[in-house]
C-alpha cells in the first residue's frame, strides 16, 4: 500500500475517531439538558397516578366496608332467627325442672331490695307509746 493511502486511511479514521467522541459529548450534553425535564415530566405522572389510585382505592374500600355491614347484619338476623326457638326451647325446659329465669331472679332480687328499704325504715322510726288502755287489756289476759 503506498504510503499516501496510509494516510489518508489514517486521517479519515482520526476524523471519524473524532466525530464519535464530539456526537457523545453532544448526547450527553442533550440528555443533561433533558434530563431535568424528563424528570419533572415523571414526577408530575407519578403524582396524577397516585391521586388517581387513592381514588379507586378509597372507592373500593367502601364498596367493601359496605358490605361487610350489609353481611354483619344479615348475620345478626339469621343469628336471631335460629336462638329464639333455641332460648324458648330450653327457657321451657328450664321452667318444668323448677329453675327460675334470669327475669324472675332479677324480679324477685328487686322485691327484697324493697322489703328491705321498708324494713330499715321501720327500724328508724321510733315505737309509738302504748296507750294505757290497751296495756291493760293485755295485762287482763
Amino acid at each position: 500500500m503506498p504510503r499516501n493511502t496510509r494516510n489518508n486511511t489514517a486521517v479519515m479514521v482520526r476524523d471519524n475517531a473524532q466525530h464519535i467522541w464530539l456526537a457523545g459529548l453532544g448526547a450527553l450534553a442533550t440528555a443533561g439538558e433533558e434530563g431535568n425535564r424528563v424528570f419533572e415530566d415523571l414526577v408530575d405522572k407519578g403524582a396524577k397516578l397516585e391521586k388517581t389510585g387513592r381514588a379507586r382505592l378509597e372507592k373500593v374500600l367502601n364498596k367493601a366496608q359496605g358490605r361487610a355491614r350489609s353481611l354483619r347484619g344479615e348475620a345478626e338476623g339469621a343469628i336471631g332467627r335460629v336462638s329464639a326457638p333455641i332460648d324458648a326451647g330450653v327457657s321451657t325446659a328450664l321452667h318444668k325442672l323448677g329453675i327460675p329465669t334470669r327475669k324472675e331472679i332479677l324480679a324477685l332480687t328487686r322485691r327484697v331490695e324493697e322489703l328491705t328499704r321498708t324494713v330499715q325504715g321501720a327500724k328508724k322510726q321510733p315505737a309509738k307509746k302504748r296507750t294505757v288502755k290497751k296495756a291493760a287489756r293485755r295485762s287482763a289476759k
